[in-house]
């Protein structure tokens, strides 16, 4: 074995070890004392099968065994469900990961949960335009950070008892890049997405259709998905998180708030999604974390 594996279900993994006292899981167990095993968890960014997403572009940069699973468009709560993380938190205790890779958060205060903070603007109760300060305090109100929040500590929690047996488990979470296409529908070509998009409907915006009745401009909407996204998603749930009174001993956060290629137009695919060479520029920075939390020995596995 000497390239990267990394399948999509369970059952592809089984058989990617080997059995217990099989030939190949002798290599695989030999392979892994220098190469890393990863678990990736995740919505759109880490599971979408339409292009080169962040974990894919993050995989394609490792060499080791890799196993990669979620929804597009779940939310935090819907991912890291108790039965979804009961059986996670099992598997985790059977093979042997070196990291747990979440992604996890971005899908909880957009489309239909956005709409339903402000449904008064979109059905036309209220008619006034907020600021995105004023915006932002009524999304506050709506609870959606401690809900993510909730589901991450139910993760978190779980591999914390895994830990009890495996110490040298960790945990990777990011945070977003600040969006700057705002209103942007998918460019949904076969350049993009291959021929799948002759297929595919419209897809997105996911904030701004909801926002457009509630702010000014776009500019507005700009400053309020600043607002969600670090000072909400970032400053309020993920680093209290990833600090040592938390779970700082073996969960930490890739922050992508100041990825300065981000700022770009070009960077994103639609209004919440890079594109393949966006999600390349995060991956960077993303396996730069890998590396760091993985053993030493482990390291040069990854680029």
């Amino acid at each position: 074995m000497d390239k990267m594996t990394w399948v999509t279900t369970w059952e592809a993994w089984r058989a990617a070890m080997g059995t217990p006292s099989s030939r190949q899981r002798k290599q695989v167990d030999k392979f892994l004392e220098t190469h890393p095993s990863i678990l990736y968890w995740g919505d759109s960014w880490f599971s979408t099968m339409l292009y080169l997403n962040l974990a894919r572009q993050s995989i394609r940069r490792i060499d080791g065994m890799g196993i990669l699973i979620g929804k597009p468009g779940a939310t935090a709560e819907r991912l890291f469900a108790p039965s979804e993380v009961k059986e996670k938190s099992g598997r985790l205790k059977r093979w042997p990961f070196d990291l747990v890779c979440l992604s996890a958060g971005g899908n909880d205060a957009l489309a239909e949960r956005l709409e339903a903070v402000f449904k008064d603007w979109v059905e036309g109760a209220r008619s006034d335009k907020l600021s995105a300060e004023q915006a932002y305090e009524i999304l506050l109100e709506s609870n959606v950070f401690p809900t993510i929040r909730q589901a991450y500590v139910r993760v978190l929690e779980a591999i914390k008892r895994v830990r009890e047996d495996r110490p040298n488990l960790r945990v990777l979470a990011h945070s977003y890049a600040r969006i700057t296409r705002v209103g942007a529908k998918a460019d949904l070509t076969v350049g993009n997405i291959g021929l799948i998009a002759l297929l595919k409907g419209d897809v997105g915006p996911w904030l701004w259709e909801v926002m457009r009745h509630v702010l000014h401009d776009e500019q507005a909407a700009r400053e309020f998905a600043d607002k969600l996204l670090v000072d909400g998603f970032l400053k309020s749930v993920m680093q209290p998180l990833a600090s040592p009174e938390q779970y700082g001993s073996f969960f930490s956060v890739a922050d992508f708030s100041d990825v300065e290629q981000a700022q770009a137009a070009s960077f994103w695919n639609d209004e919440i999604h890079p594109t393949e060479e966006g999600f390349a520029v995060l991956a960077e920075h993303f396996n730069a974390s890998i590396r760091s939390l993985l053993p030493a020995h482990k390291r040069d596995a990854v680029v």
